[in-house]
């Protein structure tokens, strides 16, 4: 499993995990005021991209929708997706690529809602000096894991070149293990994330070591998105609503008060908020303007392009039976008028 090294410490998971179980985890939760006549219980890697969540916790704006939100860290897909199925989650988030991996398929009881954070830096690939484009890996030996962000920015990155990841060899290896896998010299580029990226460049043993592809490259490919159970969100659109706008006012707390932010944040997460301002350069937290982009409510959506090239990049790798299309998979609805009658 991969790793992603945040403050200073190791943990497992894509996006970190700090609570493994399902069961222990949602007990734990965050407390909310009993007298909240909705609820909502959601599940998400530990990664501060997903921030703006407690952070609307801590600040009442969750409480002032008259809706109670419970949360737990878990990356376990083999966790959190039969949760949700079984109506213990009404909630969860992470990429966008990830979420449309098996198991989702086309009429799953699952629906995109919102976005939260892009990434913009955070994750990349690590090439030897030689490597000066994706295309110069072709025929040559690139190691990552198979959903890996690096690994998606270079399949795409090939794609869009005419080649496909079939036309590299591709090492399977955990991420944990990407510094000590590319001082091997036979390995052309790794796929790794921050701070390993950059450790890698400045440490490497081998002379022109660099960033090839990073997360800014991409816009948008690596895209952390807000997923909710269907049935429930159908049935319940206000109370979605009321917790997209939680979401957003947090953010809005962001762009206008990082500090504040960062304050309120990092008790949610056990680091300090100087150690949080660093590992979040990489990420960009989007507004409720951005995520309006993003999903297409009421206009061109940014996603819809990445959806198509992530379905053909999925199938290719065996991460999914067949394409999901966009319109299947979300709804930006909600984001339409999202603040009339209301203060935000």
């Amino acid at each position: 499993m991969a790793g992603r090294r945040i403050s200073g410490a190791w943990t497992t998971g894509r996006r970190s995990l700090l609570a493994a179980g399902l069961a222990i985890g949602v007990a734990g939760g965050l407390a909310s005021p009993a007298s909240a006549q909705e609820t909502i219980s959601c599940a998400y890697p530990y990664w501060f991209g997903f921030a703006p969540v407690p952070v609307a916790m801590a600040m009442g704006y969750f409480e002032e929708e008259g809706l109670e939100v419970t949360t737990v860290y878990d990356n376990d897909r083999a966790n959190v997706m039969p949760a949700l199925e079984s109506g213990d989650l009404d909630c969860t988030m992470r990429t966008i690529g990830e979420h449309m991996s098996r198991p989702l398929e086309a009429d799953s009881n699952l629906v995109v809602i919102g976005t939260v954070d892009v990434s913009v830096g955070a994750d990349g690939v690590v090439a030897a000096g030689d490597i000066q484009s994706a295309t110069d890996l072709v025929g040559k030996t690139f190691a990552g894991e198979i959903n890996h962000p690096g690994t998606v920015m270079t399949a795409y990155a090939l794609q869009q070149a005419g080649y496909s990841l079939d036309d590299v060899d591709l090492r399977l290896i955990a991420t944990d293990d990407s510094a000590a896998v590319f001082e091997d010299p036979s390995v052309a580029a790794v796929a790794t994330w921050e701070p390993m990226m950059s450790e890698i460049v400045a440490n490497s043993s081998r002379e022109g070591a660099h960033i090839l592809l990073d997360s800014s490259d991409f816009n948008g490919l690596v895209t952390d998105i807000i997923i909710v159970r269907r049935d429930d969100y159908e049935a319940n659109p206000e109370k979605y609503a009321k917790f997209l706008r939680g979401i957003y006012r947090a953010v809005d707390l962001f762009n206008n008060d990082p500090n504040k932010f960062l304050e309120v944040a990092a008790p949610a997460f056990e680091v300090e908020p100087d150690q949080m301002a660093i590992d979040i350069q990489g990420l960009t937290y989007t507004s409720y303007e951005e995520a309006v982009t993003f999903m297409g409510a009421g206009g061109p959506e940014t996603l819809k392009p990445i959806v198509a090239s992530l379905n053909e990049i999925n199938v290719s790798l065996d991460l999914m039976d067949a394409p999901i299309p966009y319109e299947a998979m979300v709804d930006p609805s909600l984001l339409t008028n999202l603040w009339d009658g209301y203060t935000r």
